[in-house]
């Protein structure tokens, strides 16, 4: 659920107004017009449809509902001053242990960790590659790099990107001709698919038109991994992620079978704990690594 919040500045017009007790002081300490002060407090009052001062003569007055407002939003913008103040501090230095599947960490984690390091050399990623989905009460990690639907249960997230799938083959698979297949042809191919999502090829068939029978071979896997492991063998066609995949398309190990890609419904996220002062660390990374992805 969306958060209900007020204007910033609204609040900090407020807040000031109300612990000086005029809007002149207000405006000294905020840098900015007595009017602009004065306009701010009445637009917060209109949106929250509460009087928070009597405006006297040479004076205002705050309200018995905005004493006890203000005090609210003084310890508020406190906590905001502590944690911004603790950026530049010591907390945004250290290591980091951050868990990873092998597949996703060799190909998209471990190549921008020099660029990640040289950017904020106070910290130090150390990524554990596992597969295994991580107890983080069990053990000493900071966050871990998670595949899946999101919302998963006490862990915080950041959405990294999402998948674009495609189909991808060995070009020993084409037996001479030339992409693009139709889809019927490769309908007719052994399809891999990791288990439990096998709707994600009729989802793309789907997506491309095809209405046709499917009478593929379909072979089940633990992981995406060894989804591709069966492109890269020849025996079978992957749905894998175009991002994921991208070098191994670029040097012809791949071949992609369909220009027609379709978004997932699955994505790739930084997790860690719930907690209410989540490692600020953590969360520059996971924005970097985030933001870096999109400017592939």
């Amino acid at each position: 659920m969306a958060r209900r919040l007020p204007n910033l500045k609204q609040l900090r017009a407020f807040e000031a107004a109300a612990r000086h007790g005029s809007f002149k002081d207000a405006a000294v300490e905020l840098n900015v017009t007595q009017a602009a002060v004065s306009h701010q407090v009445k637009a917060l009052e209109q949106d929250l449809s509460v009087l928070l001062f009597h405006r006297r003569t040479r004076r205002i007055d705050p309200t018995e509902e905005a004493l006890v407002y203000a005090k609210a939003l003084n310890e508020a913008l406190d906590i905001i001053e502590r944690a911004t103040s603790d950026l530049g501090t010591g907390r945004m230095e250290g290591t980091l242990k951050i868990s990873c599947a092998p597949y996703y960490g060799n190909r998209m984690l471990l190549p921008r960790l020099a660029r990640f390091h040289a950017a904020h050399r106070g910290i130090k990623i150390m990524p554990e590659m596992d597969s295994t989905v991580i107890d983080f009460g069990k053990s000493n990690l900071n966050a871990g790099l998670r595949y899946g639907a999101g919302n998963w249960a006490g862990l915080a997230e950041i959405k990294l990107h999402s998948d674009f799938l495609i189909p991808v083959a060995a070009p020993s698979m084409l037996d001479g001709r030339n992409p693009p297949l139709e889809p019927h042809d490769i309908a007719s191919m052994t399809l891999g698919f990791v288990g439990g999502q096998d709707a994600k090829w009729e989802r793309w068939f789907e997506s491309v038109g095809y209405t046709g029978p499917v009478p593929a071979t379909f072979l089940q896997y633990g992981n995406r991994a060894r989804v591709i492991d069966l492109a890269f063998s020849g025996h079978g066609v992957a749905l894998g992620d175009k991002r994921l995949l991208q070098e191994d398309l670029n040097s012809g190990r791949l071949v992609q079978l369909h220009p027609h890609g379709l978004e997932g419904n699955d994505a790739m996220y930084v997790v860690f704990p719930k907690a209410p002062t989540p490692d600020p660390r953590v969360i520059l990374f996971a924005e970097w690594l985030r933001d870096d992805l999109a400017n592939e």
